[in-house]
């Protein structure tokens, strides 16, 4: 086969010392992805495959191997491109592994000039017009990859300079070059047999996200939510029709993680000097052909962005497992997860779920200047509660949000976006929507005062807080006051209160129309 850089590969002999077993691929791949705290799915997607971020998977796969009585070198071809090597285990031999190594030198147009230096390789050049002749001649190889120089016929040439198309063709691929990435043991069994051999181990370059969309019904009291999982692979290397798990959760890792670099070696073309400013001193013509131009440099071309892939509704919704400390999520069935790609999967859907509208405040300062106003505008959050009964009862990644709701004309439009925490079955889930003039806070400082009591300077604040509702309907309106300074105490307060958080808390119904006031002093020390 020639044409290129065409490739005949002469498989050498196995020696005799040494049986070779090739695993050519899995007969079985497992994905589990993990993932650091909350993965914006955004910038998830913008990436390029350079961008390995801090995903890492562990991938498990299941090979059936005829392993030779005696020493043998196993090779476990197909692997992921961005193994950790040092991560890899293989179980399901019948005696331990005596040596392991990971080959990464990958086949490229520079590497296999670079493995090809001193070796005689074929120069196809066409010449003459209209299409020409091709011409075949012996050459060995001087140097490259950058700036390949060749022995042709006793004469040295630049590849690629003489002017007229050409090309390299190889008989083999020189030793230590692979196609594939490659993870090789030695074993030496004490008896033949097939076996069925479990290989994992952890790659990098892959990575997940979790988003969510609200839509709020006409009704205002009840929502549909639905969640998407986004799978990037920024690798080359792709799990075809894979069953794929996701784990939520903070996993320790110490930053060693790292794949051992596979990089690809451009093939650069190196002319002889085209600039001859110095001959056009002379004022001589210069006659006859004109030189042929520069051949244009081979570079490796940039890496190509993620595509995105969405997929439509899962067949049902994935159900998490408790893994340890952390949740998993299992894709309801394999998938492919194809190299340099996002993919989205729905694992949620559930309509008519009740939510409470709160509005609220969260007060940071003590108060400390008598007289001090302000008008504050309320946050608006949508309160869940995460329970069978609530309609829901699932644990939650972490993820972005969207909410939707509905306008006076029945369009959808966008109410706020937002992120939530992993949330437990069980606890409620609170979406934040923005912020409202509608339902305010007017504060005033009524009286601060400093003290000092034991050799400890105190200072106290009173503060009066009124409450408005323009809108049409009652609502629930949430004051929080921090309590962040060690030994602050509540002197006294116009309501009772509660604590979220360690924050006080007064929860009021305000109806609209009927301001309601809250006044309360707190005491902190400094």
């Amino acid at each position: 086969m020639r044409g290129g850089l065409a490739l005949v590969v002469l498989l050498a002999a196995c020696s005799s010392a040494q049986a070779a077993v090739v695993s050519e691929r899995p007969d079985k791949v497992t994905v589990t992805i993990y993932h650091e705290g909350t993965v914006d799915t955004a910038s998830l997607s913008q990436r390029n495959a350079g961008d390995n971020g801090d995903g890492l998977a562990l991938i498990t796969e299941t090979r059936s191997i005829d392993l030779p009585a005696g020493p043998a070198k196993i090779q476990f071809r197909g692997v992921a491109g961005t193994m950790v090597p040092q991560t890899a285990d293989v179980s399901g031999l019948p005696d331990a592994t005596l040596e392991r190594n990971f080959d990464y030198d990958l086949l490229s147009p520079g590497a296999l000039l670079a493995k090809s230096v001193g070796q005689t390789v074929h120069l196809v050049r066409r010449t003459g017009r209209r299409g020409g002749t091709e011409v075949e001649k012996s050459a060995r190889v001087l140097s490259g990859p950058d700036g390949v120089m060749l022995e042709v016929d006793g004469k040295f040439e630049a590849l690629n300079c003489s002017g007229l198309p050409e090309r390299l063709v190889f008989d083999r691929v020189p030793d230590g070059l692979i196609d594939t990435p490659t993870l090789s043991i030695r074993t030496n069994a004490a008896r033949a047999g097939r076996y069925t051999v479990t290989l994992r181990y952890i790659a990098t370059g892959l990575n997940w996200s979790a988003d969510y969309v609200a839509r709020i019904g006409a009704d205002d009291k009840t929502l549909d939510l639905s969640g998407w999982i986004t799978l990037a692979n920024f690798a080359d290397t792709g799990f075809a029709h894979a069953p794929v798990e996701v784990i939520a959760g903070h996993v320790q890792t110490t930053g060693d993680d790292r794949p051992q670099e596979a990089r690809a070696v451009p093939r650069n073309d190196s002319c002889w000097p085209m600039d001859i400013s110095w001959a056009r001193r002379l004022a001589v013509p210069m006659l006859g052909f004109a030189a042929p131009p520069p051949a244009p440099m081979m570079m490796m071309a940039p890496r190509a962005e993620l595509d995105t892939i969405t997929v439509s509704a899962a067949r049902k919704e994935i159900e998490a497992r408790n893994l340890g400390d952390y949740k998993l999520y299992p894709l309801p069935e394999p998938t492919d997860v194809a190299a340099r790609q996002t993919k989205q999967v729905q694992f949620l859907d559930r309509t008519a779920l009740p939510f409470e509208r709160v509005y609220g405040y969260r007060m940071l300062a003590v108060p400390s200047q008598t007289g001090a106003e302000q008008v504050l505008a309320s946050s608006i959050l949508l309160r869940l509660q995460n329970t069978a009964r609530g309609g829901l009862g699932k644990p939650l990644p972490a993820g972005g949000i969207s909410t939707m709701a509905i306008a006076p004309d029945g369009e959808p439009f966008l109410a706020g976006r937002d992120t939530i925490k992993d949330t437990a079955a069980g606890s409620p889930l609170e979406i934040a929507m923005g912020q409202t003039s509608a339902v305010r806070a007017q504060t005033q400082v009524i009286e601060a005062t400093s003290s000092e009591r034991r050799g400890i300077k105190h200072r106290s604040g009173t503060l009066e807080v009124t409450l408005t509702n323009d809108t049409a309907r009652p609502v629930t309106f949430e004051w929080r006051q921090t309590m962040d300074v060690a030994g602050a105490t509540l002197v006294s307060e116009s309501r009772r209160h509660g604590t979220r958080n360690g924050d006080l808390l007064w929860s009021l119904t305000l109806n609209p129309g009927e301001p309601a006031v809250l006044r309360y002093t707190i005491d902190a020390p400094g």
